[in-house]
């Protein structure tokens, strides 16, 4: 990555690698200080006279803060400062209420030195998608005022309302100028006297405000506690000591240093993402540029989470549920029951010139919303949260049955209403990721392979479900449909001469017969007969598929398929898990290692072991490690939750809160054979595990429960859907 992303909560500032924003950079003009879906600053560059400053290390070591080390360098001329004797120091962090620079430079001369630092700054409040470059900017009127050491930025929307950013300088010594250098960017320069043997401080604070969200005339507060406990956010600035926190909430993992490394790194990404809007913890889908709630990328990351951090999922189910669509509106793709796709607060949303506050134009999302919310109950038990969402369950299940499937024949389809709405709204949503084995485009309405097996899977769980409530019509009628879905689903997607479920129907109902990554996915239902299931979860392991890393979303025998493409060749890591996730279930522990095994090979090939949105299809083959995709987010939520679901897989986790029980059926793949697994999360608890591997036995040992459920250990090699 050639930019730097801090963040926490909905603030988040995005600089190049030396934390800084400059005007006309070509490598982040895209950056600047963002908050709801707005940018807030548009410009800030450090500068310092004499100009003689080289980078010695930048480093982050939570995704709040970034720290920056300098020395000077050669003297240009007679009577500058001697070279090396001076270090600076920039720390930069956000709070999510304010980004603070601080600097201290150390003279380890023996001569005092006058050193003058400036800082150009600027903000033009453009919407997310001005900014991307995705839609036309507005001419807004920027008015800028100078009070002592602030200066501040204040805009009017064209909806009325009103943001402003106030930028403080503080010194110890000197005065501070603010002076304009054009249109609306101001310069801020100031002089630091050093002692020799001494050092000098000062300290930028940028505090964005905004009209209805938090006082436009006084400092910024956050909205919501992303905490979670008692204290206010407001009186817990010390964001060092939450991460901390955090981590003591989490599983802790020993004995295999690569899969620490990696499932650390994992967690600081998702305390990295953890927004709140007022309704619970979730997990926006990435940074920079989808740094809001998300249908399917927050739900999907939830469920990755459940082993960990199950209150993530019950932020974002009932922050969903408070968005779940209400009217008919072809201009947002949204009908009453839908759960939304994304949701936008920029300037051109609030004005309905894009359709995103929310828009609903994801096939998929309402299904997982059933989905997670019944994996939630399963797993934590908790009853009262899941009967306040039953009416929103109630409605979801309208929406499949009298809008997702849009003409009676048993399929959950999407068709793009919105003019300036997302023509393929399953995961693969760029325009090219819907074709017939011929190589061309499909035409709706499109009715994905994967949704359909997603769909069955709310049947089935919420029979059960409903049974348990005391709700027998509505228990029955859901297996009902569960079972005649089964029944058409294989007859229409599976050509059994070449073990192959289509991609979709196209809108003629014809199959799009090529191999993908879609059909891995409907392994996570149990949609498949066994004998079938198996057979998928084999050909997800042949190399046109797997390369070594993980799955490639597009066969590598097809005629679209490109390892350079958006979702015709590449891996996204998350779609791997989800595809382990359902080989291990069909398969068994042979055919689901060489994918844990691709995943561990896969992050040892990126910075951190944080493993991006996506990368190249190239196999482990032709590359010793895995090629970048160029413009890849990182973090990406369900890419940093990853290890966390692979831990849940290699543990073999199947809780059943409401009947007390739990299944575990752990393996460990080859080459690791001790793992000390504190504090998983399940039912009313947690409990910890330690699995060792002697003489070719996994050895398991329950080292604490209080979770209240009975667990029952097996370490069958066999998938619980295969046949014994």
């Amino acid at each position: 990555m050639n930019f730097h992303v801090i963040k926490e909560n909905d603030l988040f500032y995005l600089s190049d690698l030396q934390g800084m924003c400059k005007h006309g950079s070509e490598n982040v003009s895209e950056g600047g200080l963002f908050t709801r879906d707005t940018r807030v600053l548009s410009r800030l560059n450090w500068v310092t006279r004499p100009d003689s400053l080289v980078l010695l290390e930048s480093k982050s070591k939570e995704g709040y803060q970034c720290h920056y080390l300098y020395t000077n360098r050669p003297p240009a001329q007679e009577g500058d400062i001697p070279r090396e004797s001076i270090l600076v120091t920039r720390s930069q962090s956000v709070d999510g209420r304010v980004l603070k620079e601080s600097g201290i430079i150390r003279n380890y001369s023996g001569d005092d030195v006058q050193i003058a630092v400036l800082y150009e700054i600027d903000a033009d409040f453009a919407d997310m998608f001005e900014v991307r470059g995705f839609a036309k900017s507005f001419d807004r009127e920027v008015q800028v005022s100078v009070s002592g050491n602030v200066c501040s930025y204040r805009y009017t929307a064209r909806d009325g309302r009103t943001m402003k950013t106030s930028v403080e300088i503080s010194t110890a010594d000197g005065p501070r100028a603010w002076v304009p250098l054009g249109d609306t960017a101001m310069q801020g320069k100031f002089t630091l006297h050093v002692p020799a043997h001494g050092h000098a401080a000062w300290e930028l604070v940028v505090t964005p405000s905004v009209e209805g969200v938090c006082n436009i005339d006084a400092p910024a507060h956050s909205s919501g506690n992303v905490f979670g406990d008692a204290e206010s956010y407001a009186m817990n600035a010390d964001v060092h000591r939450s991460y901390e926190r955090w981590f003591a909430r989490m599983p802790r993992i020993q004995g295999d240093d690569r899969f620490v490394a990696w499932y650390t790194q994992g967690l600081k990404d998702i305390r990295m993402l953890l927004t709140d809007f007022g309704y619970g913890r979730f997990l926006v889908a990435g940074v920079p540029w989808y740094a809001v709630p998300f249908g399917r990328d927050s739900l999907i990351a939830a469920r990755q989470m459940m082993a960990a951090a199950p209150e993530i999922a019950r932020g974002t189910l009932a922050t969903l549920a408070h968005f779940q669509g209400s009217e008919v509106n072809p201009r947002r793709d949204e009908q009453p029951g839908k759960i939304l796709h994304e949701l936008r607060d920029g300037e051109l949303s609030r004005l309905d010139v894009l359709p995103f506050r929310p828009y609903f134009g994801s096939i998929d999302s309402t299904p997982l919303f059933l989905v997670v919310l019944a994996d939630y109950f399963l797993w934590s038990g908790d009853r009262a949260f899941v009967e306040q969402m039953l009416p929103s369950v109630r409605n979801a299940f309208r929406w499949i049955e009298q809008y997702g499937d849009r003409d009676g024949d048993g399929f959950v389809e999407y068709w793009c209403e919105s003019d300036g709405g997302i023509a393929n709204q399953g995961w693969k949503d760029s325009g090219d990721s819907m074709m017939h084995g011929n190589g061309q485009l499909a035409t709706g309405p499109i009715a994905l392979v994967e949704v359909q097996a997603y769909v069955h899977k709310a049947y089935t769980n919420w029979a059960q479900i409903f049974a348990l409530f005391g709700d027998g019509a509505e228990s029955i009628r859901c297996q009902e449909r569960a079972n005649k879905l089964q029944q058409a689903f294989v007859q229409h997607f599976y050509d059994a001469e070449r073990n192959l479920f289509a991609l979709a129907l196209d809108g003629e109902k014809r199959p799009l017969l090529v191999a993908s990554s879609n059909m891995g996915q409907v392994l996570w239902s149990d949609i498949l007969p066994p004998e079938i299931g198996v057979a998928v979860a084999r050909r997800m392991l042949d190399p046109d598929l797997f390369n070594g890393f993980g799955i490639r979303t597009l066969s590598a025998e097809e005629i679209n398929y490109n390892p350079l493409s958006y979702h015709n060749g590449s891996v996204w890591p998350h779609d791997t898990s989800l595809i382990l996730s359902g080989v291990r279930r069909y398969g068994g522990w042979d055919l689901a290692e060489p994918i844990v095994n691709g995943l561990l090979l896969a992050q040892d090939g990126f910075a951190h072991g944080r493993l991006p949105e996506l990368f190249c299809g190239f196999s482990s083959r032709e590359v010793e490690k895995p090629v970048p995709y160029p413009v890849s987010c990182s973090p990406q939520a369900w890419a940093a939750a990853v290890p966390v679901f692979v831990l849940e897989q290699l543990l073999g986790m199947e809780p059943c809160a409401p009947s007390g029980r739990m299944a575990l059926n752990p393996h460990l793949p080859s080459g690791m054979d001790d793992l000390v697994i504190e504090d998983i999360c399940a039912g009313q608890g947690k409990f910890s595990v330690a699995l060792h591997r002697a003489n070719g036995e996994l050895l398991v040992s329950i080292l604490e429960n209080t979770t209240g459920l009975v667990i029952d250990v097996s370490t069958s090699m066999k998938g619980v859907m295969s046949k014994a």
